[in-house]
């Protein structure tokens, strides 16, 4: 059976991103996976300091906050057939790809705000880091007034 992932950062737009990626995986007859990726948060970095400073082990705090957040996710399942939800802790772009080959996902959805270039340069884009890294395809929804 085929899987799709679906990103979603709980965001107006991930109501049209769970809408589509569901029409795509009933029209294809697959698995729906939501995903939802909470960043982490570093306590202190030192100037020049690799990644690997960053906390890989969530804090019990975010322990709880993932809980909330699966629940959201599953609320955003209902009433749709063959979902999964997952809430994980990581950098958004490289879990997202992570767990689409662990699931062996056939296509990754997402959505784009489409910030702009600016807002790119500084903060970086989720769909970008996917585009990037993915092994395979990537559906961008557009989101905002571009849908209109």
């Amino acid at each position: 059976m085929k899987t799709l992932l679906a990103a979603v950062d709980f965001s107006e737009a991930s109501l049209t991103v769970v809408a589509n990626a569901a029409e795509f995986a009933r029209s294809l007859d697959a698995r729906l996976v939501l995903l939802h990726v909470v960043e982490p948060i570093a306590s202190y970095v030192p100037v020049g300091a690799a990644m690997d400073v960053i906390e890989t082990a969530p804090p019990p705090i975010m322990e709880e906050d993932l809980a909330a957040q699966k629940e959201h996710l599953n609320r955003l399942a209902e009433g749709l057939e063959n979902v999964e939800t997952a809430a994980i802790v990581g950098l958004a772009a490289d879990e997202i790809v992570n767990q689409a080959e662990d699931r062996g996902a056939t296509l990754i959805v997402l959505g784009s705000h489409g910030h702009g270039a600016i807002y790119n340069l500084f903060a970086g884009s989720v769909v970008t880091g996917v585009l990037k890294r993915a092994r395979i395809p990537v559906l961008v929804i557009p989101i905002g007034d571009r849908m209109k």
